[in-house]
């Protein structure tokens, strides 16, 4: 049983903190909520996955299996089956119940860093410190395909809402739009300054927030393929989710803060500080109603949005 309390939600239109959960026993590094909202999973330096239930303030159970710090956790987009990533180099499935399976994998050579599944679960796409993105067919639970040309680690890749791209952010300072089906680099992003961290697509797909080392998140045009709007927030942004409304997107740093932007006015809204340290990760769930977000303090914090 986890260290968990339930505070009082008010009736402020400021989001407002729910839920501390404790457990994990190293910074977390990465949250994923099932699409009915009813589980939400972490990963963490300590080499686990816990799956918490947020309706009823507990961790449902503890995941082992790889054996080096888990970079990355999703679970894909029907709540069925949930994939990590490590640095132990590989990819792991796994059913999200007390007794499920699970299936190890692996074709790349160095640290897996982030994963991301097909909108219609069919495809996992993988980034690794091997400068390579590789697709994975989820139900027979073998490697499709490499998409090359990255010249650094990969630490973010996404596919589009409509399936129909993948998006990837590198060390190489560029952030890649792909043709998810022919592998070919449609568009290039690039940075003369920072390298971006993180990256998360717009529901409409039309456009792409990208965390950034240099503290800014950069939200770019993918119809003309420019940059729309640059914000300064954080030291070092580490991550960064679209609420599903799209109007708004929240942002972490290393600074220990979080941030929420009303796109459209073009101005910060909220400034939230409530993790000691830096805060590694954050997301949205799937309506948009609560956020979760994790940090090198250990701890998963769980937030009413109440701003829409």
């Amino acid at each position: 049983m986890s260290n968990s309390s339930l505070l009082d939600v008010t009736t402020t239109e400021d989001p407002c903190l729910i839920q501390n959960l404790g457990g994990h026993k190293k910074p977390i590094t990465g949250i994923s909520c099932s699409w009915d909202s009813k589980q939400f999973v972490t990963s963490s330096e300590d080499h686990s996955l816990m799956v918490w239930n947020p309706s009823q303030n507990y961790r449902s159970y503890n995941c082992l299996g790889h054996s080096d710090i888990v970079t990355s956790v999703e679970y894909s987009n029907d709540g069925k089956l949930l994939a990590s990533s490590s640095k132990d180099q590989t990819v792991r499935f796994l059913v999200p119940t007390v007794r499920g399976g699970g299936t190890e994998f692996k074709a790349h050579t160095s640290s897996v860093n982030c994963i991301s599944f097909y909108p219609y679960d069919t495809k996992l796409a993988s980034g690794s410190n091997d400068k390579s993105i590789k697709v994975w067919d989820v139900h027979t639970k073998h490697f499709i395909t490499s998409f090359l040309g990255h010249n650094h680690w990969v630490r973010c890749v996404r596919y589009s809402p409509e399936g129909n791209m993948i998006l990837s952010c590198s060390e190489d300072r560029t952030v890649r739009v792909w043709d998810s089906n022919t592998g070919q680099c449609i568009h290039v992003f690039t940075s003369a300054s920072s390298s971006p961290n993180y990256l998360d697509v717009r529901r409409d797909n039309n456009y792409i927030a990208v965390a950034m080392s240099s503290g800014s998140v950069r939200v770019y045009d993918m119809r003309n393929k420019k940059l729309q709007q640059h914000y300064t927030l954080h030291d070092d942004t580490t991550c960064v989710s679209w609420h599903p409304q799209a109007n708004y997107f929240l942002s972490c740093g290393k600074d220990g803060e979080l941030r929420i932007i009303d796109v459209v006015e073009g101005r910060p809204l909220y400034t939230i500080s409530a993790h000691e340290g830096a805060v590694n990760v954050c997301r949205f769930n799937p309506n948009g109603e609560y956020f979760a977000s994790g940090g090198a303090d250990k701890c998963v914090l769980v937030w009413k949005t109440n701003f829409y």
